[in-house]
Protein backbone atom coordinates (compact mmCIF):
# COMPACT_ATOMS: atom_id res chain seq x y z
CA UNK A 1 0.00 0.00 0.00
CA UNK A 2 1.37 3.43 -0.95
CA UNK A 3 1.30 6.24 1.63
CA UNK A 4 0.45 9.73 0.45
CA UNK A 5 0.00 13.13 2.03
CA UNK A 6 -3.53 14.53 1.95
CA UNK A 7 -2.67 18.20 2.51
CA UNK A 8 -5.07 20.73 3.96
CA UNK A 9 -6.64 20.81 7.39
CA UNK A 10 -7.06 17.73 9.54
CA UNK A 11 -10.62 16.49 9.08
CA UNK A 12 -12.65 15.57 12.14
CA UNK A 13 -15.57 13.25 12.75
CA UNK A 14 -18.31 14.77 14.85
CA UNK A 15 -19.39 12.53 17.71
CA UNK A 16 -22.94 13.89 17.39
CA UNK A 17 -22.53 15.27 20.89
CA UNK A 18 -21.56 18.95 21.04
CA UNK A 19 -20.11 18.85 24.59
CA UNK A 20 -17.96 15.81 23.70
CA UNK A 21 -16.79 17.47 20.48
CA UNK A 22 -15.77 20.50 22.54
CA UNK A 23 -13.79 18.30 24.94
CA UNK A 24 -12.07 16.56 22.00
CA UNK A 25 -11.22 19.84 20.31
CA UNK A 26 -13.71 19.53 17.47
CA UNK A 27 -14.33 15.80 17.21
CA UNK A 28 -12.30 12.68 16.57
CA UNK A 29 -9.56 13.21 13.93
CA UNK A 30 -10.09 11.11 10.81
CA UNK A 31 -7.65 8.24 10.26
CA UNK A 32 -6.44 8.56 13.83
CA UNK A 33 -5.82 5.75 16.28
CA UNK A 34 -7.01 6.45 19.82
CA UNK A 35 -6.89 4.37 22.98
CA UNK A 36 -9.87 4.37 25.35
CA UNK A 37 -8.54 3.44 28.78
CA UNK A 38 -10.21 2.84 32.12
CA UNK A 39 -11.17 0.38 34.81
CA UNK A 40 -13.99 -2.15 34.26
CA UNK A 41 -17.47 -0.67 34.48
CA UNK A 42 -16.66 2.99 33.79
CA UNK A 43 -18.41 3.01 30.38
CA UNK A 44 -15.64 2.35 27.84
CA UNK A 45 -17.61 -0.11 25.72
CA UNK A 46 -20.78 2.02 25.77
CA UNK A 47 -18.66 5.01 24.73
CA UNK A 48 -17.20 3.10 21.78
CA UNK A 49 -20.60 1.74 20.73
CA UNK A 50 -22.19 5.18 20.89
CA UNK A 51 -19.51 6.52 18.54
CA UNK A 52 -19.84 3.45 16.32
CA UNK A 53 -23.56 4.00 15.68
CA UNK A 54 -23.14 7.76 15.30
CA UNK A 55 -20.49 7.34 12.61
CA UNK A 56 -22.62 4.67 10.93
CA UNK A 57 -25.42 7.24 10.73
CA UNK A 58 -22.88 9.45 8.95
CA UNK A 59 -22.59 6.72 6.27
CA UNK A 60 -19.38 5.26 7.64
CA UNK A 61 -18.85 1.51 7.50
CA UNK A 62 -18.14 0.53 11.09
CA UNK A 63 -16.91 -2.74 12.60
CA UNK A 64 -16.65 -3.73 16.25
CA UNK A 65 -14.14 -6.50 16.98
CA UNK A 66 -14.58 -8.33 20.27
CA UNK A 67 -11.67 -10.29 21.72
CA UNK A 68 -11.73 -12.04 25.08
CA UNK A 69 -14.18 -9.70 26.78
CA UNK A 70 -17.93 -9.90 26.22
CA UNK A 71 -19.16 -12.17 23.38
CA UNK A 72 -20.87 -10.36 20.52
CA UNK A 73 -24.29 -11.92 21.19
CA UNK A 74 -24.25 -10.87 24.84
CA UNK A 75 -23.17 -7.37 23.89
CA UNK A 76 -25.94 -7.05 21.33
CA UNK A 77 -28.51 -8.11 23.91
CA UNK A 78 -27.54 -5.37 26.34
CA UNK A 79 -26.81 -2.78 23.66
CA UNK A 80 -30.45 -2.79 22.54
CA UNK A 81 -31.37 -1.06 25.82
CA UNK A 82 -29.67 2.15 24.67
CA UNK A 83 -31.40 4.81 22.57
CA UNK A 84 -28.45 5.09 20.17
CA UNK A 85 -28.92 1.47 19.04
CA UNK A 86 -30.40 1.22 15.54
CA UNK A 87 -31.28 -2.27 14.32
CA UNK A 88 -31.58 -1.03 10.73
CA UNK A 89 -27.86 -0.24 10.69
CA UNK A 90 -26.83 -3.76 11.69
CA UNK A 91 -25.09 -5.67 8.92
CA UNK A 92 -25.62 -2.72 6.58
CA UNK A 93 -23.32 -0.17 8.21
CA UNK A 94 -22.48 -1.84 11.55
CA UNK A 95 -21.00 -5.30 11.97
CA UNK A 96 -19.67 -7.25 14.93
CA UNK A 97 -16.84 -9.75 14.58
CA UNK A 98 -15.58 -12.05 17.35
CA UNK A 99 -11.80 -12.51 17.32
CA UNK A 100 -11.79 -14.66 20.45
CA UNK A 101 -11.33 -18.02 18.70
CA UNK A 102 -8.53 -16.75 16.49
CA UNK A 103 -6.76 -15.26 19.52
CA UNK A 104 -6.91 -18.44 21.56
CA UNK A 105 -6.32 -20.95 18.74
CA UNK A 106 -3.84 -19.13 16.50
CA UNK A 107 -2.46 -16.28 18.61
CA UNK A 108 -2.59 -12.47 18.57
CA UNK A 109 -0.64 -12.02 15.33
CA UNK A 110 -3.08 -14.15 13.36
CA UNK A 111 -6.09 -12.46 15.04
CA UNK A 112 -4.87 -9.04 13.96
CA UNK A 113 -4.34 -10.32 10.42
CA UNK A 114 -7.95 -11.56 10.40
CA UNK A 115 -9.06 -8.08 11.53
CA UNK A 116 -7.03 -6.34 8.83
CA UNK A 117 -8.40 -8.63 6.13
CA UNK A 118 -11.97 -7.99 7.28
CA UNK A 119 -11.44 -4.21 7.26
CA UNK A 120 -9.99 -4.31 3.75
CA UNK A 121 -12.57 -6.64 2.23
CA UNK A 122 -15.51 -4.73 3.74
CA UNK A 123 -13.97 -1.28 3.19
CA UNK A 124 -14.46 -0.24 6.81
CA UNK A 125 -14.07 3.42 7.80
CA UNK A 126 -14.35 3.06 11.58
CA UNK A 127 -12.82 0.26 13.64
CA UNK A 128 -13.15 -0.67 17.31
CA UNK A 129 -11.17 -3.45 19.00
CA UNK A 130 -12.48 -4.26 22.49
CA UNK A 131 -10.58 -5.29 24.48
CA UNK A 132 -7.22 -4.60 22.88
CA UNK A 133 -5.67 -5.07 26.32
CA UNK A 134 -6.61 -8.75 26.02
CA UNK A 135 -4.66 -8.92 22.75
CA UNK A 136 -1.70 -7.24 24.38
CA UNK A 137 -1.74 -9.62 27.36
CA UNK A 138 -1.27 -12.57 25.00
CA UNK A 139 1.74 -10.99 23.33
CA UNK A 140 5.35 -11.44 24.38
CA UNK A 141 5.70 -8.08 26.14
CA UNK A 142 9.36 -8.71 26.94
CA UNK A 143 10.41 -8.59 23.31
CA UNK A 144 9.87 -6.28 20.34
CA UNK A 145 6.87 -8.26 19.04
CA UNK A 146 4.25 -6.23 20.92
CA UNK A 147 5.47 -2.81 19.78
CA UNK A 148 6.01 -3.98 16.21
CA UNK A 149 2.52 -5.48 15.87
CA UNK A 150 0.85 -2.42 17.35
CA UNK A 151 2.92 -0.12 15.15
CA UNK A 152 2.15 -2.11 11.99
CA UNK A 153 -1.55 -2.17 12.84
CA UNK A 154 -1.63 1.61 13.44
CA UNK A 155 0.24 2.39 10.20
CA UNK A 156 -1.89 0.04 8.16
CA UNK A 157 -5.19 1.39 9.51
CA UNK A 158 -4.11 5.00 8.96
CA UNK A 159 -2.95 4.24 5.44
CA UNK A 160 -6.18 2.42 4.73
CA UNK A 161 -8.13 5.45 5.96
CA UNK A 162 -9.85 3.93 8.99
CA UNK A 163 -10.41 5.78 12.26
CA UNK A 164 -9.67 3.36 15.08
CA UNK A 165 -10.40 2.94 18.78
CA UNK A 166 -8.45 0.46 20.90
CA UNK A 167 -10.45 -0.14 24.08
CA UNK A 168 -8.99 -1.71 27.19
CA UNK A 169 -8.84 -1.99 30.97
CA UNK A 170 -5.66 0.02 31.24
CA UNK A 171 -4.45 1.68 34.44
CA UNK A 172 -2.10 4.64 34.84
CA UNK A 173 1.00 2.43 34.87
CA UNK A 174 -0.07 0.88 31.56
CA UNK A 175 -0.43 4.31 29.99
CA UNK A 176 3.16 5.12 30.91
CA UNK A 177 4.76 1.91 29.62
CA UNK A 178 2.74 0.09 26.95
CA UNK A 179 3.54 0.69 23.27
CA UNK A 180 -0.01 1.36 22.09
CA UNK A 181 -0.01 4.60 24.08
CA UNK A 182 3.25 5.82 22.57
CA UNK A 183 1.97 5.10 19.06
CA UNK A 184 -1.59 6.35 19.57
CA UNK A 185 -2.73 9.69 18.17
CA UNK A 186 -5.20 10.06 21.00
CA UNK A 187 -5.54 8.82 24.59
CA UNK A 188 -8.89 9.15 26.36
CA UNK A 189 -9.22 7.99 29.96
CA UNK A 190 -12.57 7.24 31.61
CA UNK A 191 -12.73 6.94 35.38
CA UNK A 192 -15.07 6.90 38.35
CA UNK A 193 -14.23 8.87 41.48
CA UNK A 194 -15.91 8.52 44.85
CA UNK A 195 -16.88 11.63 46.81
CA UNK A 196 -18.16 10.59 50.23
CA UNK A 197 -21.22 8.40 49.49
CA UNK A 198 -21.52 9.21 45.79
CA UNK A 199 -19.47 8.49 42.68
CA UNK A 200 -18.89 10.69 39.64
CA UNK A 201 -17.79 9.51 36.21
CA UNK A 202 -15.00 11.51 34.61
CA UNK A 203 -13.40 11.77 31.18
CA UNK A 204 -9.93 13.15 30.47
CA UNK A 205 -8.19 13.61 27.14
CA UNK A 206 -4.52 12.93 27.82
CA UNK A 207 -3.43 13.23 24.20
CA UNK A 208 -5.01 14.18 20.86
CA UNK A 209 -2.60 15.03 18.08
CA UNK A 210 -3.48 18.11 16.06
CA UNK A 211 -6.37 19.10 18.33
CA UNK A 212 -6.89 21.99 20.71
CA UNK A 213 -8.68 19.76 23.19
CA UNK A 214 -9.94 20.73 26.64
CA UNK A 215 -7.43 19.61 29.23
CA UNK A 216 -8.27 18.35 32.71
CA UNK A 217 -11.15 16.35 34.08
CA UNK A 218 -14.67 16.61 32.70
CA UNK A 219 -17.79 14.75 33.72
CA UNK A 220 -20.30 12.37 32.19
CA UNK A 221 -23.28 10.27 33.14
CA UNK A 222 -24.52 7.03 31.69
CA UNK A 223 -28.19 6.40 31.02
CA UNK A 224 -30.54 5.02 28.42
CA UNK A 225 -29.36 7.65 25.96
CA UNK A 226 -25.78 6.50 26.38
CA UNK A 227 -23.11 8.80 27.77
CA UNK A 228 -24.00 12.44 28.39
CA UNK A 229 -21.02 14.77 28.79
CA UNK A 230 -20.58 17.93 30.84
CA UNK A 231 -17.37 19.84 30.17
CA UNK A 232 -15.77 21.25 33.30
CA UNK A 233 -17.11 24.73 33.95
CA UNK A 234 -14.42 27.22 32.99
CA UNK A 235 -14.42 30.97 32.64
CA UNK A 236 -15.11 32.13 29.07
CA UNK A 237 -12.32 33.61 26.99
CA UNK A 238 -12.27 37.37 27.46
CA UNK A 239 -12.67 39.21 24.18
CA UNK A 240 -13.92 42.53 25.52
CA UNK A 241 -17.56 41.78 24.68
CA UNK A 242 -20.43 41.93 27.11
CA UNK A 243 -18.34 41.56 30.27
CA UNK A 244 -17.75 45.28 30.84
CA UNK A 245 -20.33 47.02 33.03
CA UNK A 246 -21.65 50.21 31.47
CA UNK A 247 -21.57 52.99 34.06
CA UNK A 248 -24.50 54.78 32.42
CA UNK A 249 -26.82 51.73 32.36
CA UNK A 250 -28.40 50.53 35.56
CA UNK A 251 -31.05 47.99 36.46
CA UNK A 252 -33.67 48.22 39.16
CA UNK A 253 -33.72 45.86 42.12
CA UNK A 254 -37.49 46.25 42.45
CA UNK A 255 -37.12 48.45 45.53
CA UNK A 256 -36.75 52.19 44.98
CA UNK A 257 -34.94 52.61 48.30
CA UNK A 258 -32.43 49.86 47.50
CA UNK A 259 -31.83 51.37 44.07
CA UNK A 260 -31.06 54.66 45.80
CA UNK A 261 -28.55 52.93 48.07
CA UNK A 262 -26.77 51.83 44.88
CA UNK A 263 -26.82 55.36 43.48
CA UNK A 264 -29.53 54.49 40.98
CA UNK A 265 -29.41 50.69 40.94
CA UNK A 266 -26.77 48.02 40.24
CA UNK A 267 -24.92 48.32 36.96
CA UNK A 268 -26.08 46.30 33.99
CA UNK A 269 -24.23 42.96 33.65
CA UNK A 270 -22.98 43.14 37.23
CA UNK A 271 -23.04 40.37 39.83
CA UNK A 272 -24.70 40.95 43.19
CA UNK A 273 -24.21 38.67 46.19
CA UNK A 274 -26.97 38.78 48.81
CA UNK A 275 -25.67 37.44 52.12
CA UNK A 276 -27.66 36.84 55.26
CA UNK A 277 -28.83 34.45 57.90
CA UNK A 278 -31.86 32.21 57.59
CA UNK A 279 -35.14 34.11 57.29
CA UNK A 280 -33.61 37.47 56.48
CA UNK A 281 -35.28 37.71 53.02
CA UNK A 282 -32.59 36.66 50.54
CA UNK A 283 -34.93 34.63 48.33
CA UNK A 284 -37.56 37.39 48.36
CA UNK A 285 -35.04 39.94 47.10
CA UNK A 286 -34.11 37.56 44.29
CA UNK A 287 -37.72 37.02 43.21
CA UNK A 288 -38.44 40.75 43.37
CA UNK A 289 -35.38 41.39 41.20
CA UNK A 290 -36.71 38.95 38.57
CA UNK A 291 -40.25 40.36 38.61
CA UNK A 292 -38.94 43.90 38.26
CA UNK A 293 -37.09 42.80 35.16
CA UNK A 294 -40.11 41.08 33.67
CA UNK A 295 -42.10 44.32 34.03
CA UNK A 296 -39.44 45.89 31.78
CA UNK A 297 -39.44 43.07 29.23
CA UNK A 298 -36.34 41.32 30.60
CA UNK A 299 -36.79 37.52 30.91
CA UNK A 300 -35.38 35.89 34.03
CA UNK A 301 -34.32 32.50 35.36
CA UNK A 302 -34.44 31.44 39.00
CA UNK A 303 -31.98 28.64 39.67
CA UNK A 304 -33.00 27.19 43.03
CA UNK A 305 -31.31 24.61 45.22
CA UNK A 306 -33.51 24.95 48.28
CA UNK A 307 -37.13 25.96 47.53
CA UNK A 308 -38.98 24.07 44.82
CA UNK A 309 -40.96 25.92 42.12
CA UNK A 310 -44.20 25.05 43.94
CA UNK A 311 -42.83 26.53 47.15
CA UNK A 312 -41.81 29.70 45.32
CA UNK A 313 -45.21 29.98 43.63
CA UNK A 314 -46.89 29.59 47.02
CA UNK A 315 -44.61 32.19 48.57
CA UNK A 316 -45.31 34.58 45.70
CA UNK A 317 -49.07 34.16 45.98
CA UNK A 318 -49.03 35.17 49.67
CA UNK A 319 -47.43 38.46 48.60
CA UNK A 320 -49.66 39.05 45.58
CA UNK A 321 -46.94 38.08 43.10
CA UNK A 322 -48.32 36.02 40.21
CA UNK A 323 -45.33 33.83 39.33
CA UNK A 324 -47.55 31.39 37.43
CA UNK A 325 -48.62 34.13 35.03
CA UNK A 326 -45.02 35.21 34.53
CA UNK A 327 -44.07 31.60 33.73
CA UNK A 328 -46.97 31.21 31.31
CA UNK A 329 -45.85 34.32 29.45
CA UNK A 330 -42.47 32.70 28.82
CA UNK A 331 -40.67 35.48 30.69
CA UNK A 332 -39.86 33.53 33.86
CA UNK A 333 -38.36 30.10 34.39
CA UNK A 334 -38.25 28.50 37.83
CA UNK A 335 -35.68 25.73 37.92
CA UNK A 336 -35.01 23.47 40.90
CA UNK A 337 -32.28 20.90 41.49
CA UNK A 338 -31.95 18.89 44.66
CA UNK A 339 -28.59 19.47 46.34
CA UNK A 340 -28.49 15.80 47.37
CA UNK A 341 -25.92 13.96 45.20
CA UNK A 342 -25.60 17.04 43.02
CA UNK A 343 -23.06 17.05 40.20
CA UNK A 344 -22.04 20.70 40.24
CA UNK A 345 -20.53 20.83 36.76
CA UNK A 346 -23.62 19.20 35.25
CA UNK A 347 -25.86 21.57 37.20
CA UNK A 348 -24.04 24.70 36.09
CA UNK A 349 -23.74 23.48 32.51
CA UNK A 350 -27.51 22.92 32.38
CA UNK A 351 -28.06 26.30 34.08
CA UNK A 352 -26.07 28.01 31.34
CA UNK A 353 -28.19 26.22 28.75
CA UNK A 354 -31.44 27.36 30.39
CA UNK A 355 -30.23 30.94 30.46
CA UNK A 356 -29.30 30.72 26.78
CA UNK A 357 -32.59 29.03 25.78
CA UNK A 358 -34.72 31.72 27.45
CA UNK A 359 -32.47 34.59 26.42
CA UNK A 360 -32.49 35.61 30.07
CA UNK A 361 -31.41 39.13 30.99
CA UNK A 362 -31.62 38.41 34.72
CA UNK A 363 -30.43 35.33 36.60
CA UNK A 364 -30.84 34.43 40.26
CA UNK A 365 -28.64 31.65 41.64
CA UNK A 366 -30.42 30.97 44.91
CA UNK A 367 -28.55 28.79 47.38
CA UNK A 368 -24.77 28.90 47.03
CA UNK A 369 -24.48 27.28 50.46
CA UNK A 370 -26.28 24.19 49.18
CA UNK A 371 -24.20 24.19 46.01
CA UNK A 372 -21.04 24.18 48.13
CA UNK A 373 -22.07 20.89 49.75
CA UNK A 374 -21.29 19.02 46.53
CA UNK A 375 -17.91 20.65 45.88
CA UNK A 376 -14.87 18.88 47.35
CA UNK A 377 -12.77 21.98 47.98
CA UNK A 378 -13.08 25.68 48.74
CA UNK A 379 -10.94 26.52 45.74
CA UNK A 380 -13.11 24.54 43.32
CA UNK A 381 -16.24 26.16 44.74
CA UNK A 382 -14.83 29.62 44.08
CA UNK A 383 -13.79 28.57 40.55
CA UNK A 384 -17.32 27.33 39.78
CA UNK A 385 -18.96 30.50 41.09
CA UNK A 386 -16.51 32.71 39.21
CA UNK A 387 -16.82 30.84 35.92
CA UNK A 388 -20.61 30.59 36.08
CA UNK A 389 -21.15 34.29 36.75
CA UNK A 390 -18.79 35.18 33.90
CA UNK A 391 -20.78 32.96 31.53
CA UNK A 392 -24.10 34.45 32.65
CA UNK A 393 -22.78 37.99 32.29
CA UNK A 394 -21.21 37.14 28.95
CA UNK A 395 -24.71 36.34 27.67
CA UNK A 396 -25.84 39.82 28.74
CA UNK A 397 -27.49 38.83 32.01
CA UNK A 398 -27.35 40.65 35.34
CA UNK A 399 -26.82 38.17 38.17
CA UNK A 400 -28.07 37.83 41.74
CA UNK A 401 -26.66 35.15 44.03
CA UNK A 402 -27.71 34.28 47.57
CA UNK A 403 -25.51 32.86 50.30
CA UNK A 404 -26.61 31.89 53.78
CA UNK A 405 -24.38 33.03 56.62
CA UNK A 406 -24.08 31.44 60.02
CA UNK A 407 -25.63 34.15 62.07
CA UNK A 408 -25.79 34.38 65.85
CA UNK A 409 -27.28 37.32 67.69
CA UNK A 410 -24.49 39.60 68.79
CA UNK A 411 -22.01 38.35 66.21
CA UNK A 412 -21.74 38.10 62.45
CA UNK A 413 -19.58 37.51 59.41
CA UNK A 414 -18.75 39.82 56.56
CA UNK A 415 -18.66 36.99 54.06
CA UNK A 416 -19.32 33.28 53.84
CA UNK A 417 -16.93 30.93 52.03
CA UNK A 418 -14.75 33.87 50.91
CA UNK A 419 -16.61 34.57 47.67
CA UNK A 420 -17.69 38.17 48.23
CA UNK A 421 -14.56 39.24 46.35
CA UNK A 422 -15.99 37.55 43.24
CA UNK A 423 -19.08 39.77 43.24
CA UNK A 424 -19.34 43.34 42.01
CA UNK A 425 -21.90 44.17 44.67
CA UNK A 426 -22.59 42.76 48.13
CA UNK A 427 -25.84 43.23 50.05
CA UNK A 428 -25.85 42.13 53.68
CA UNK A 429 -29.12 41.23 55.41
CA UNK A 430 -28.99 40.87 59.19
CA UNK A 431 -31.03 40.32 62.28
CA UNK A 432 -30.28 43.02 64.86
CA UNK A 433 -31.06 43.25 68.54
CA UNK A 434 -32.40 46.75 69.09
CA UNK A 435 -33.13 47.30 72.75
CA UNK A 436 -35.81 44.73 73.60
CA UNK A 437 -36.79 43.67 70.08
CA UNK A 438 -35.40 41.87 67.03
CA UNK A 439 -35.17 43.83 63.78
CA UNK A 440 -34.07 43.14 60.22
CA UNK A 441 -31.48 45.40 58.60
CA UNK A 442 -30.01 45.85 55.12
CA UNK A 443 -26.58 47.20 54.26
CA UNK A 444 -24.81 47.64 50.91
CA UNK A 445 -21.28 46.54 51.75
CA UNK A 446 -19.88 46.93 48.26
CA UNK A 447 -20.86 48.41 44.90
CA UNK A 448 -18.06 48.21 42.37
CA UNK A 449 -17.78 51.11 39.95
CA UNK A 450 -20.34 53.32 41.62
CA UNK A 451 -20.76 55.43 44.75
CA UNK A 452 -23.16 53.84 47.22
CA UNK A 453 -24.89 54.55 50.49
CA UNK A 454 -23.23 52.50 53.23
CA UNK A 455 -25.83 53.27 55.88
CA UNK A 456 -27.69 50.57 57.81
CA UNK A 457 -31.40 50.68 56.95
CA UNK A 458 -34.51 49.11 58.38
CA UNK A 459 -35.64 46.10 56.35
CA UNK A 460 -39.08 44.62 56.86
CA UNK A 461 -41.35 42.06 55.19
CA UNK A 462 -45.13 42.24 55.28
CA UNK A 463 -48.06 40.97 53.21
CA UNK A 464 -46.97 43.12 50.26
CA UNK A 465 -43.34 42.01 50.29
CA UNK A 466 -40.05 43.53 51.43
CA UNK A 467 -39.61 47.20 52.35
CA UNK A 468 -36.67 49.43 53.23
CA UNK A 469 -37.03 52.18 55.80
CA UNK A 470 -34.82 54.75 57.43
CA UNK A 471 -31.51 54.44 59.21
CA UNK A 472 -30.95 52.78 62.58
CA UNK A 473 -30.01 55.78 64.71
CA UNK A 474 -29.44 53.61 67.76
CA UNK A 475 -27.34 50.88 66.13
CA UNK A 476 -23.70 50.73 67.29
CA UNK A 477 -22.52 47.97 64.92
CA UNK A 478 -24.61 46.36 62.22
CA UNK A 479 -21.96 43.71 61.70
CA UNK A 480 -21.81 42.63 65.31
CA UNK A 481 -25.54 42.96 65.75
CA UNK A 482 -25.37 45.16 68.84
CA UNK A 483 -27.09 48.43 69.66
CA UNK A 484 -26.09 51.53 71.50
CA UNK A 485 -26.73 51.63 75.23
CA UNK A 486 -30.26 52.73 76.06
Amino acid sequence: MTLRADGGDLQRLSSGNAPLDAILGGGLPERSLSVIAGAPGVGKTVFALQLLFEFARQNKRAVFFTTLSEPSLKMLRYMQQFAFFDAELLNERVTFVDLGSALLDEGPQRALEVAKQYVEVNECDFVVIDSFKAVHDLLDTKGPLSRRLVYELAVWLAAWGATTLLVGEYDRDDIARLPEFAIADGIIRLASERHELTSFRQIEVLKMRGADYMTGLHFFEMGRGGLTFFPRVRAPDYRGNGLVMAAHERVTTGLVELDAMFGGGPLRASTTLVEGGTGTGKTLLGLLFLLAGIERGEPGVHLGLEETPDQLRGLGSTLGWDLVRAEASGQLRLSYTSPVELSTDRYLDQARQQVADLGARRVVLDGLSSLALSVPSERRFKELVYASTKHFRGSGATVYMTLELEEALGSGHLSGRAISSLADNVILLRHLEVKDRLERAVLVLKARGTAHDSGVRHFSIDARGPHIGGSFAEVRSALSGGSAPG
